[in-house]
């Protein structure tokens, strides 16, 4: 049976989740600036804030969590199939995933999100839930908070039993001059590898 929160906005995640039996990819749509809801900060001075969230929800996972960071960067708004230029339209970009054993724990990790984001000021913008035993989508959440906008996913895959847990935190997306270096985080798994459009020496001489 479906459950759907009385809240009016259609459920659409600002990214999704595809989980495989080898692994999980990230899949971010890409966004486009809006004056009703642009943000005043750069990507690079939003990472500050994500920096002390997301730990503070892998945290919140539980004892021996299997919640980590995936990305926490600066990332481009564009489609890299049809746009060479990257970096001149970005937003920040927090994600992190878990693969837990079990309904309990899983949905254990979504309740406390739920409970620390709403005693935190996130405002939920919509809710779905289904029976532990659906194949898909077990419990999907929405929040904003000022420019910011998370979308928290338990995922269970019937044909192997795995039940994955994420969530992804993004900005809204910011117009850059051409010469503009996007910004990782030390959290970020990537930080200090070689790339065009991130400082990746300054990132080695600073060393997370």
């Amino acid at each position: 049976m479906q459950e759907r929160s009385s809240k009016s906005p259609r459920l659409a995640a600002a990214a999704l989740l595809i989980f495989s039996l080898g692994g999980c990819t990230l899949i971010s749509e890409a966004g486009t600036p809006d004056p009703s809801t642009a943000s005043s900060r750069p990507a690079a001075q939003v990472l500050p804030e994500l920096e002390t969230i997301l730990p503070d929800l892998v945290a919140l996972g539980g004892e021996a969590s299997p919640l980590a960071v995936q990305q926490l960067k600066e990332e481009s708004c564009l489609d890299p199939l049809q746009e060479d230029n990257w970096n001149t339209q970005t937003r920040a970009l927090g994600w992190l995933v878990g693969r837990f054993t079990d309904h309990e724990s899983a949905q254990g990790a979504m309740d406390a999100w739920k409970s620390h984001l709403e005693t935190g000021g996130w405002v939920q913008d919509d809710e779905l839930r289904n029976a532990p035993e659906t194949n898909g989508d077990v419990h999907v959440m929405r929040y904003h908070h000022e420019d910011l906008q998370l979308s928290a996913r338990y995922d269970h895959a019937e044909l192997n039993g795995s039940r994955n847990v994420s969530v992804v935190i993004t900005s809204p997306c910011m117009k850059n001059p051409e010469d503009h270096r996007m910004t990782r985080s030390k959290l970020d798994p990537d930080y200090g590898v070689s790339s065009k459009y991130y400082d990746s020496d300054a990132e080695k001489a600073d060393p997370a």
